[in-house]
């Protein structure tokens, strides 16, 4: 493929007439595709190496191989026809063989519902997560606050500003928020050896945690702007008096 070619000898146009070794042996390079991009399978050929059968049937895969065939259609319109020639093709000239002929871009577009069902039950579960943890941070606040209305009063009474505190609440919001979002980030990194132990790549990406800290100060600070704005509108009578 044209990118394989690339990565091992530099360019493309070099590796013709050039040597690979492949499990310890030495193949020639004999062409190169142009390059094609991902196919409709998914697969990109670019990325591939092209032996003949009988070689990878010999040196490789011995007498387990099962030898597989993709083609491309040059117009999509045409796939069922492509799909019913190839198919005549391999009857005529292998009566005895058994195959199958499949429609990747069916299969693609299987694989495509299937991912869109998971999204759309991932969002379900973000967004009630979402909703709980805002509600449990908002319910920490106001205990907050009705804990500590008389210092607010005093806060109040020696003329602090309204928006003093109502920025001194969402600070203790975000930064709930933030210790727990700290939590759930450092528990997800400690799990993945658990989950690649069943068998599933789990790959940390810095860029998903950071976001998720930055969701969780988000949401910490919407939740927490009720509880503080009504901790902020308290008068010094009101705080003073239900304090007592």
């Amino acid at each position: 493929g044209y990118k394989t070619a690339q990565s091992i000898f530099g360019a493309a146009y070099l590796a013709a007439g050039d040597y690979v070794s492949i499990e310890g042996k030495n193949y020639e390079v004999i062409g190169v595709l142009s390059q094609m991009g991902t196919v409709s399978s998914g697969i990109s050929p670019d990325d591939a190496v092209y032996i003949p059968y009988s070689t990878a049937k010999k040196y490789i895969f011995g007498n387990k191989a099962e030898p597989k065939i993709s083609a491309v259609a040059a117009d999509v319109n045409e796939v069922q026809t492509v799909m019913e020639n190839i198919e005549a093709v391999l009857t005529q000239n292998y009566p005895n063989a058994q195959f199958t002929v499949t429609d990747a871009g069916s299969e693609m577009e299987a694989a495509q519902q299937s991912a869109n069902t998971l999204q759309t039950l991932l969002i379900a579960v973000a967004s009630i997560v979402f909703i709980v943890g805002g509600i449990g941070i908002m319910n920490v606040l106001f205990v907050t606050v009705r804990e500590r209305t008389g210092e607010i009063g005093l806060l109040k009474a020696l003329g602090c500003k309204k928006g003093v505190i109502l920025c001194e609440f969402l600070l203790e919001a975000g930064m709930i928020a933030l210790f727990g979002g700290i939590a759930g980030v450092g528990l997800g990194y400690l799990l993945i050896p658990a989950v690649e132990m069943t068998g599933t790549r789990a790959e940390p990406v810095a860029l998903a945690g950071i976001l998720s800290l930055v969701f969780a100060v988000v949401t910490g600070t919407l939740f927490g702007f009720y509880p503080a704005l009504k901790a902020s509108r308290l008068t010094p009578i009101e705080a003073l008096g239900s304090d007592n």
